[in-house]
């Protein structure tokens, strides 16, 4: 897909975003078109009857850190109750109230995507750039059944901008927008470029960004100036090494409106060349992966329906940049320790809200994701005197055809009794099943006969690797609102996960280099999985007392305790 798109454009604005950082935005419009709003189409409101301690980031609050990262993770900085691990350059994993990672819920465009990676360097938020993020909510918490699942943590969705259509009896809409940015720590610089035309029916949309940028300074020298061990790459006291990074992101969409109906399908692809990561042994030198996804929105009189189908196919590879490679020395390695993934993802889901009554309200769904996984590291052939003979022999495989289905279905029920009260009960179901085939080491020696069961490798081929977990979620949420100036809300949620499959299957334990490649925490460790792990279950009370404007929009001061108990 070629990358290089013209703009026609009679408006050039040009801002300065943050000291250091500058940006420049191209906007289009037919000059014979006058300006005018457009039709956004949007999915049923959730705010109504949301927990007071979810969040909401719209287009306006996003805009001005869109130029100071590369990062749409870091875009959550901006929520309260929200961190992140640094990772690399584009890849931080969010936390929420000190769970992280897996432990939360992410959905980007409302599909939910996984990390195809022993060290997670592919979460869900680095398969959007920031420029593309048009708003994020946040839930923690008591999280309703009907936006959480397979999570303990919260739920995190980050949408792009909806579709546009031209106003009814107005002319075609042609809308564009070009930036660029430049960021002097790490020599970090991005372009980005969006299109829209459209008519009253039927809408047409690109956007493409990319992001790249060296290694960056730490703010003083924390180590001596030198070349890296066993390399020839000179690190500055103040450089910090492997965190240069380049991302290209491309999104095609089509949407098509009639009536009360929306069609929408959206293409997707990325490319990772490489990416750098200070926490982590290895670095990631590609990350390809194409998605593809389809949503129905229909309103009746009796409320909403929503489908959506979605595919990701995701090609991810691993070995040591040059900050890490061993070129002299008594580890030379020249060939590095090559790891490839290979991950796809086929999910779908059906939702309708169901306004029974001035009262009640009834969300209904179920969802179905079916993931495969093989993670397998290429032999390599040791120079003479190198002391890495245990990457020699046949192909390491990590995790051999893993399977992750997950079937859910859910009923929640929202009640607004009177002007002050409104209560909120929700039950899920959700079963996983999961399963992987046999395994094996780079060779007999170092790792086990995979054929004996009396070693690492055979004990475990010899299992039982077929699990499936029952899983139950439920929220109840009671809300009192005795003046337009304060609401008092308190809430109860009993929250699942299953394990991934990393957690379940990675086997080899009784090799410290293969065990040390596997770390999706990011800090450091080792680790080994376990077939028999139990699905995480998680307890937590919460309460809230907000003080705010009668609108709701000047101002707002919250005091949120829980407790949550795993």
């Amino acid at each position: 897909m070629k990358r290089d798109r013209k703009v026609i454009a009679n408006a050039v604005a040009a801002a300065l975003a943050l000291p250091g950082i500058w940006q420049v935005a191209v906007a289009q419009e037919d000059a014979a078109t006058p300006v005018m709003s457009e039709v956004v189409v949007t999915a049923a409101r959730i705010e109504g009857g949301a927990p007071l301690d979810s969040s909401h980031l719209g287009a306006a609050s996003i805009a001005p850190y869109r130029a100071s990262t590369s990062d749409s993770a870091r875009l959550l900085d901006a929520l309260p109750g929200v961190s992140a691990y640094g990772a690399g350059g584009v890849s931080s994993l969010p936390v929420i109230r000190g769970l992280a990672d897996d432990r939360i819920r992410i959905q980007v465009d409302g599909m939910d995507l996984i990390s195809s990676c022993a060290n997670h360097m592919n979460p869900p938020l680095s398969y959007i750039d920031p420029t593309n993020v048009d708003n994020i909510r946040l839930f923690a918490g008591v999280t309703p059944v009907s936006a959480g699942g397979d999570s303990i943590a919260g739920t995190i969705q980050v949408n792009s901008a909806p579709a546009e259509f031209a106003k009814a009896g107005e002319d075609t809409l042609h809308k564009g927008q070009a930036g660029a940015f430049y960021r002097s720590n790490g020599n970090a610089r991005g372009a980005n470029l969006s299109a829209t035309i459209a008519n009253e029916m039927l809408s047409l949309s690109y956007s493409g960004s990319t992001a790249q940028a060296d290694n960056y300074q730490a703010g003083g020298k924390f180590k001596p100036s030198g070349l890296s061990a066993g390399t020839s790459e000179w690190l500055s006291g103040d450089e910090v090494g492997s965190s240069l990074y380049k991302s290209e992101n491309q999104l095609l969409g089509l949407a098509l409106r009639y009536a009360e109906h929306l069609f929408e399908f959206k293409y997707g692809y990325q490319h990772i060349p490489y990416q750098g990561f200070p926490n982590q042994r290895m670095d990631m030198t590609d990350n390809t992966s194409n998605q593809v996804n389809a949503r129905y929105l229909g309103q009746y009189d009796w409320g909403s329906l929503e489908a959506r189908a979605y595919y990701q196919d995701t090609r991810h590879t691993m070995n040591f940049l040059a900050d890490k490679l061993e070129t002299s020395g008594p580890m030379q390695n020249p060939a590095g320790m090559p790891m490839d993934t290979r991950g796809k993802t086929t999910g779908a889901q059906l939702k309708a809200e169901i306004v029974s009554s001035v009262r009640d309200l009834f969300r209904v769904g179920a969802e179905y994701q079916r993931y495969r996984l093989d993670d397998w590291w290429d032999p390599i052939s040791p120079v003479v005197a190198m002391p890495m003979a245990g990457m020699k022999g046949s192909t390491f495989w990590n995790i051999n055809d893993g399977q992750r289905d997950r079937f859910d279905v859910y009923g929640e029920w929202e009640a607004r009794w009177d002007r002050q009260w409104l209560s909120q009960l929700g039950l899920r179901s959700s079963t996983v099943r999961m399963d992987t085939g046999d395994v094996q080491g780079y060779n007999p020696l170092f790792y086990g006969n995979p054929e004996n069961p009396a070693s690492i490798p055979g004990a475990f081929n010899a299992s039982d690797r077929q699990k499936t977990d029952h899983n139950i979620d439920l929220a109840a949420l009671l809300r009192f609102t005795p003046a337009a100036e304060e609401t008092y809300e308190a809430g109860y949620a009993r929250k699942t996960r299953s394990p991934n499959l990393y957690e379940r299957y990675a086997w080899s334990s009784n090799n410290p280099m293969a065990m040390n490649m596997v770390n999706w925490f990011g800090d450091g460790n080792g680790y080994v999985g376990d077939i028999d792990l139990d699905p995480e279950v998680a307890h937590t009370l919460s309460a809230t007392a907000s003080w705010h404007d009668a609108a709701r929009e000047q101002w707002n001061f919250s005091l949120t305790p829980y407790y949550t108990y795993v």
